[in-house]
């Protein structure tokens, strides 16, 4: 109660619909940026689910199973809502850190009492998968030729998969280039405020203005 007004904070949130809940599909990238750059992009994403409300938590450990903290790295979230909402959480670290531990990505939603708990794939695991994926289909009889509408339902995923990928990897760039444009704003303020707090560097400003 404040001055005879009700204010209510952001505490549970209550749905009534006759739309069923939906589980959550949750798919997990690994994007290397530039050697230059020297970054990795891990992407957990979230889509199809109702209510469009999840979590996500992020864990690391080493080869020794040992946890590895994750506090000063940078995370972002990015929500769409075209054609479906999906929800997309990029953890940007050094590339050697994402090398040489193992990441998960757990999704909390409110459509089952168990989380979804992911593992992110590292560059051994999709050059093992990919090679993989090679091996067996040489090993296929040209004979045994699949049936054309799993062709084009597994190729119809797959694209959707590349273009969600790709969509949310453009809007992380934005977001990124904005949050540095910000930072660079923000020291230029600060340097500018504490120039003028200190009488020595006015008096060196004037005196070269004259």
């Amino acid at each position: 109660m404040l001055w005879g007004r009700v204010v209510f904070g952001s505490g549970t949130r209550l749905y009534v619909t006759d739309t069923p809940v939906k589980e959550p599909q949750v798919s997990t990238f690994t994007v290397f940026k530039p050697e230059d750059n020297k970054k990795a992009v891990l992407l957990c994403q979230a889509r199809g689910m109702y209510p469009d409300l999840v979590r996500f938590t992020w864990q690391a450990e080493d080869h020794n199973k040992r946890n590895v903290q994750l506090g000063s790295d940078e995370r972002l979230e990015q929500r769409e809502e075209d054609p479906e909402v999906q929800i997309t959480s990029m953890l940007i670290i050094d590339k050697q850190k994402a090398e040489n531990n193992k990441f998960t990505c757990t999704v909390q939603h409110d459509s089952s009492v168990k989380n979804k708990k992911l593992s992110i794939p590292t560059e051994e695991d999709i050059r093992k998968a990919q090679k993989e994926k090679s091996d067996s289909s040489e090993e296929v009889c040209p004979t045994q030729q699949p049936k054309e509408d799993k062709e084009e339902e597994d190729e119809e995923i797959s694209n959707f998969g590349l273009f969600a990928l790709s969509r949310s990897l453009y809007l992380f760039s934005v977001t990124y280039v904005i949050l540095l444009v910000k930072n660079v704003f923000y020291f230029c303020t600060v340097s500018v405020l504490l120039c003028m707090r200190n009488p020595a560097n006015m008096e060196m400003i004037r005196g070269k203005g004259h």
